[in-house]
């Protein structure tokens, strides 16, 4: 297809002279395109032709490509870029326009819309994402690296076993503009000849990472469009998809039948694509398909990595996330203890109450020796619960067989001599109500009358003899070691 309808000027721009062709009404909506890598404005052809009607269409030959000037200092940084298309807008006078970049030129739109996003209605990025497959970009080296000169259907014929999906017809339409004559009557590139050499010097595109071409492209806040070829080998439909969740305001189309050149090996279906897009977007209608949930720990741990390199240090990061968890930790430890303290302080209290409720009893005259005996055997088994812990001596009392608790009671009364047949009535009721909780059922109230019995046993044996043990009464009734 030869395309007509367009105009072609020279504009001087920072120390260069870019070229650019022009289609459409200049009163029309504004649209500046930026092409790929060792190509010329003239890949946006088939699209222009298709929406002069509608648009302002500036294709712009960048600098070292098409018709455009090369740079004698070999600048060919991403920045570099960037500050000839904003000096470019400036001399052509637009406020405001659409930005289309494919490939390389893409990456130049995404860092011109960040730099400059009041500039930016509308982004549509062709087969361009933060990460380009290995294999795709070696495939184009190795085709713009080939031979320096040839006959023109040699290059036709080169390019077309490069891309089959184009018709001979239309790739020697393409290769017009990328090749010129040389001295020899052959042709050669039209971009700089030191792009094709290894050691060349020349500054070119960005030293961004992996994560920080992640991080700038999540940065364009401007509504995007990013367009695949279905058959692309530089932009992966797995990477493609993650930068239309992680990108703000992004829809992602692929192409079906169009390989890394899109433009050209699908012109109807991209065409249609960016119609609809623009369409939407002048409507209102415009649903990015960019998730809103939070970003994924791969995002987040990319962008440490981006920070990290910043010059954030990753060891102080560590050592605050270690002492963060030894405080927790400390934190818990101390909880535990008050905690334990206050059940022990409760099963004390619980004890002592235990023992001031007991009936303040006498008994006649018993054998003084049987009962110090069996009062120490008694104490030394109650330290040794108490030293097992609460939580054990809890568990050992409920254990406790009550049948044997009351007979043990029993033969304490009995050992105290003829006397404790005699005993008060509330030693005897005592016992009586172990056997009545016995009927009913062993609970932490039954195994509290068990320590009551054991109490009361006790009392009865250093009460009566308390003139011969050296001890003395207190005024609430309890028993207490005297010394002196």
């Amino acid at each position: 297809m030869v395309t007509t309808g367009y105009l072609e000027h020279d504009v001087p721009v920072r120390g260069l002279k870019l070229h650019y062709q022009e289609w459409g009404s200049p009163s029309a909506p504004p649209i500046l395109m930026l092409h790929g890598f060792g190509v010329s404005g003239h890949m946006f052809d088939e699209f222009a032709e298709r929406t002069q009607d509608q648009f302002h269409l500036i294709a712009i030959d960048q600098r070292g490509h098409g018709d455009s000037d090369w740079a004698e200092d070999g600048d060919y940084s991403r920045s570099a870029f960037v500050e000839d298309l904003e000096a470019f807008r400036a001399a052509m006078g637009i406020d405001r326009f659409i930005l289309i970049g494919h490939s390389m030129g893409g990456l130049n739109a995404v860092s011109y819309s960040v730099a400059y996003p009041d500039r930016v209605r509308a982004l549509v990025l062709v087969d361009v994402g933060p990460e380009a497959a290995k294999e795709g970009v070696d495939n184009i080296v190795r085709f713009t690296r080939g031979p320096d000169e040839l006959e023109f259907e040699e290059f036709v014929e080169l390019a077309h076993r490069f891309n089959p999906r184009r018709s001979l017809e239309n790739i020697r339409e393409r290769m017009r503009h990328r090749l010129k004559p040389t001295a020899t009557g052959k042709y050669t590139w039209k971009f700089d000849s030191r792009f094709r050499e290894t050691d060349s010097g020349l500054r070119i595109g960005s030293e961004l990472s992996n994560d920080e071409s992640w991080h700038l492209f999540r940065q364009i806040s401007v509504p995007t469009l990013l367009i695949r070829g279905a058959e692309s080998d530089v932009l992966s439909q797995d990477i493609a998809e993650r930068a239309a969740r992680e990108m703000q305001r992004t829809r992602l189309t692929v192409v079906a039948g169009a390989g890394h050149s899109v433009p050209g090996d699908s012109p109807d279906a991209f065409t249609a694509a960016v119609r609809e897009f623009l369409g939407d977007l002048q409507h209102g209608l415009f649903e990015p398909v960019a998730a809103s949930e939070p970003p994924p720990l791969q995002q987040l741990v990319e962008e440490h990595e981006a920070a990290r390199r910043r010059g954030l240090s990753l060891s102080m990061l560590l050592v605050a996330g270690v002492a963060g968890v030894v405080t927790v930790a400390g934190a818990g430890y101390m909880w535990r203890r008050a905690a334990q303290s206050r059940r022990q302080r409760t099963v004390r209290g619980r004890t002592q109450a235990a023992a001031q409720s007991l009936p303040n009893v006498t008994f006649p005259p018993v054998d003084v020796e049987a009962a110090r005996r069996r009062a120490a055997s008694l104490l030394e088994d109650l330290s040794d619960v108490g030293r097992q812990g609460v939580t054990r001596a809890r568990q050992t009392v409920q254990d406790v067989d009550l049948e044997r608790a009351r007979h043990a009671v029993g033969e304490l009364a009995r050992a105290l001599g003829d006397g404790s047949r005699s005993a008060p009535a509330a030693v005897r009721a005592a016992a009586a109500r172990v056997d009545r909780k016995k009927l009913r059922k062993r609970t932490s109230r039954g195994t509290r009358v068990v320590w009551a019995i054991a109490r009361a046993g006790l009392a009865m044996a250093l009460t009566t003899g308390g003139k011969a043990l050296g001890h003395k009464k207190t005024k609430r009734g309890r028993v207490l070691p005297w010394r002196g």
